[in-house]
């Protein structure tokens, strides 16, 4: 019996697995890969990758084109994934040969929502780790999840485009890559900060030099105790 599916034959998830790893096989030989395969059907643990996933959802322009993306990236179809400063750039294996290449561009936070989240931030946060595990107090966290005035994207914000066929605003590649984005953000939270555009010293500038200048201020004092000719005479049972 045939089934179909997309307007093309049916593929089990056990086919699109087999795909995906036949892909990156063979762009291995050619440059190292970094896929983004989620580690259980969840496909984000952290704050950042399941906020990250949140804030896509959200949003209605969106709704309704990412499960596609969200099956593919479960089959390990991303085979290769990596943010820099404005973009995620990803390899995405379908039913051609080649993988798809897709490239996503996310608009650098404007300047007024950024200086009134580090001013926030710098007033609520008790330092990095806080920051990159997620654990702020709740109004902060409200306010970085705030739509299309927070820390993370609003659809207008973000551009896409996709070396495959599909004539869909948003193909399942691209779908498959955004949740891929969202695995690498679990697995390093500090890159957010450079897909937006930021700095991530910013949010916690007056904790980290607080922390820094009490460190100073410890080691200045070890520093201070030299052992003078009666603490070494002491120190070896003499005098």
């Amino acid at each position: 019996m045939a089934y179909y599916e997309d307007f093309g034959e049916y593929v089990s998830n056990a086919q699109k697995k087999a795909r995906a790893a036949r892909a990156a096989k063979k762009v291995s030989k050619k440059r190292k890969l970094q896929p983004a395969c989620p580690e259980s059907y969840a496909i984000a643990h952290t704050w950042w990758g399941k906020s990250w996933i949140r804030n896509l959802e959200g949003y209605a322009d969106y709704s309704s084109r990412l499960p596609r993306g969200r099956n593919y990236v479960r089959h390990g179809a991303v085979i290769d994934l990596a943010i820099e400063s404005g973009v995620v750039n990803a390899l995405v294996a379908g039913s051609a040969e080649e993988p798809y290449e897709v490239s996503v561009t996310i608009a650098p936070l404007n300047a007024r929502t950024r200086g009134r989240l580090v001013k926030n931030c710098r007033a609520s946060l008790t330092g990095l780790p806080a920051l990159l595990s997620g654990e702020f107090p709740k109004d902060l966290e409200k306010k970085f999840l705030a739509r299309g005035d927070g820390l993370f994207p609003a659809p207008r914000e973000i551009h896409f485009d996709c070396t495959c066929p599909d004539w869909a605003s948003m193909c399942k590649h691209v779908a498959a890559a955004l949740y891929g984005a969202a695995v690498r953000l679990d697995e390093k939270p500090e890159l957010f900060f450079i897909l937006r555009g930021m700095k991530i010293e910013d949010f916690v500038g007056k904790v980290l030099k607080e922390e820094t200048d009490d460190l100073l201020g410890k080691a200045k004092k070890k520093s201070s105790r030299r052992l003078s000719s009666g603490d070494v005479s002491r120190l070896f049972g003499e005098g």
